[in-house]
């Protein structure tokens, strides 16, 4: 039997396993997905005259170190370093598509924003080195929750079959609304606590995110930073950033579409080239001929997104309701993840607070 079963391999659950094996704890990180690492994800690609690989991140991009000690803390734990968001030279600022842009100057949108180097996704790889592979399971998608009194029976799908486990404690590092949605619970979970975890959005789950790979970053070359807003209806991308590596020897747009998730769906088949046409009226030919082109919807994954987060909300959600900080079923059952932090709810920085609360109530007992 484990003494802690954690379901989800984001950066709260493997974050939170990493403390609890320096504490000695009999635990296993169960994932429904066959990577780690849950809506942190990067990819390598090539880019610059060089043709070197670099990593870009089609998941969270910044963090916050002047305000956001956790984040800070475990970069330098794992070794990483930061670097800052390139927003020299000139932005774009479009109001609809039949004006031309409008050119200024932005030295105060990601003044204190840093990206980190070799991408986010060096956070996952840094705590999977500290922890053994025996405890990583894998395309484990848990179906079932039953309190058994002094333990928690769990059922698993993996894909050949149904597995079953049982655990004293566990710890659900998932979004609230994939909880309420996905997993039977025995007995039932009362019924304002799911209605609670059903109101709150995924962050991130309603969002897609556009890559563009450039051989070089001819945006700076004719002064201009990257940044461009265009958040006219219909527009494909309502923002886009430069994205290239920190040496800036490789070149790299990022967007995120305005474009709602059931109109994405149905231009999925077009939105490679809608994207290309809106970069190349935005910054002249050199933009008409990208070396690849990468489109992650979150709203399309599953194990991201639930029904209700296809419309994402118009403003950052309150998160860290107070029922989900605390245990249940007489403290053997625990939810984790960034949208149950108080502070930082959404950002990286709030799936650190999560972990770090549930680690606490699980090493008073």
């Amino acid at each position: 039997m484990l003494d802690i079963a954690i379901i989800g391999a984001g950066l709260s659950g493997l974050s939170l396993a990493d403390r609890l094996l320096e504490d000695n704890r009999h635990i296993a990180v169960f994932e429904a997905r066959n990577r780690y690492g849950g809506r942190i994800l990067s990819r390598s690609v090539i880019s610059g005259s060089t043709a070197s690989a670099f990593a870009v991140d089609l998941g969270p991009t910044w963090v916050w170190p002047d305000h956001q000690p956790r984040i800070t803390a475990l970069a330098e734990r794992l070794g990483l370093g930061f670097f800052r968001q390139w927003d020299s030279g000139h932005s774009l600022y479009q109001i609809d598509a039949r004006s031309a842009p409008t050119r200024y100057i932005d030295t105060r949108t990601h003044d204190s924003a840093r990206r980190i180097k070799g991408g986010c996704h060096q956070l996952i790889a840094g705590l999977l080195q500290r922890l053994p592979d025996s405890i990583l399971h894998p395309q484990h998608r848990l179906l079932q929750l039953a309190d058994r009194d002094s333990y928690i029976d769990l059922a698993f799908d993996t894909g050949n079959g149904q597995v079953s486990l049982r655990a004293k404690q566990v710890v659900l590092a998932l979004p609230p609304r994939l909880v309420a949605e996905n997993i039977i619970f025995e007995p039932a979970l009362a019924p304002k606590l799911i209605r609670a975890m059903q109101d709150i959005p995924t962050w991130m789950a309603g969002h897609a995110k556009a890559m563009l790979v450039y051989p070089e970053a001819f945006w700076r070359r004719q002064g201009y930073s990257g940044n461009a807003l265009q958040p006219y209806p219909g527009a494909v991308l309502a923002e886009i950033y430069d994205a290239c590596s920190e040496r800036g020897d490789s070149a790299a747009l990022f967007g995120f579409f305005g474009l709602p998730a059931f109109t994405r769906e149905r231009y999925r088949d077009n939105l490679e080239a809608l994207i290309v046409q809106q970069m190349a009226r935005l910054f002249g030919a050199a933009a008409a001929d990208p070396l690849q082109v990468l489109v992650q919807d979150w709203s399309a994954e599953p194990f991201t997104a639930a029904e209700q987060d296809r419309t994402p909300p118009t403003d950052h959600p309150r998160y860290g309701h107070p029922w989900l900080q605390l245990d249940h079923w007489q403290d053997k059952l625990y939810f984790c993840g960034t949208e149950t932090a108080e502070a930082e709810g959404g950002y990286l920085e709030g799936a650190l607070e999560a972990s770090d609360r549930v680690f606490t109530a699980l090493t008073l007992y």
